[in-house]
């Protein structure tokens, strides 16, 4: 028997665990990260989609340095950014799809909400708008079903056309039933119609 290891204290060599200290420091990065990011929406919103690294650092009274560790680069920053745009959008648009069960909207009614809901965000600041759109390396790719939905556009695409037909409930695939037989047709197609919808 390994003596030596037995008696090892916790906390040191290779089986050192997450102190107290580690923690704090994490929680601090995400929340220094997450004020970043806030300062940069704002800064965007009043300079402009063109704004530059030194124009975001110097707006937010810190240097570009500290955006790099942080972002690694412009384009890490429009990724950041763009992630948490999707974030908040598909917040909205859970919300804006969620039916009361006494709600009678006929599916275009749905669609015209979650429609608004993107307008509405993009009216609110288009200069963010268009940086994330140029900026963010979201792509539509589909690497992985277990990331999260807003770490490209192809997962947050399928994971909003899900909350569509979940909202819509029961009722469109009855209406294809009547003229599709064949129920894998049927769900394919309205799986398609979805996506479309979603763009």
């Amino acid at each position: 028997m390994n003596t030596a290891a037995a008696h090892r204290p916790a906390g040191h060599g290779p089986y050192r665990t997450r102190d107290g200290r580690s923690t704090r420091w994490e929680a601090h990065r995400v929340a220094r990260r997450e004020e970043l990011l806030g300062k940069a929406r704002r800064a965007i919103h009043e300079i402009g989609a063109e704004a530059s690294m030194e124009e975001i650092a110097q707006y937010a009274g810190t240097s570009k340095s500290v955006f790099y560790r942080y972002f690694r680069d412009k384009n890490g920053l429009g990724q950041a950014l763009g992630e948490s745009l999707l974030a908040h959008l598909e917040a909205r648009i859970a919300e804006a799809v969620r039916r009361d069960p006494q709600d009678s909207a006929p599916p275009r009614a749905v669609v015209a909400r979650m429609i608004e809901v993107y307008l509405v965000l993009v009216q609110r600041s288009p200069a963010l708008h268009a940086f994330v759109t140029s900026q963010a390396g979201l792509g539509w790719s589909r690497p992985s079903e277990a990331q999260r939905p807003t770490a490209s556009l192809g997962l947050f695409a399928d994971h909003v056309s899900r909350l569509l037909l979940e909202a819509l409930g029961p009722a469109p695939e009855q209406a294809l039933a009547a003229r599709l037989p064949d129920p894998d047709q049927a769900a394919h197609l309205l799986s398609y119609w979805a996506r479309s919808v979603v763009g």
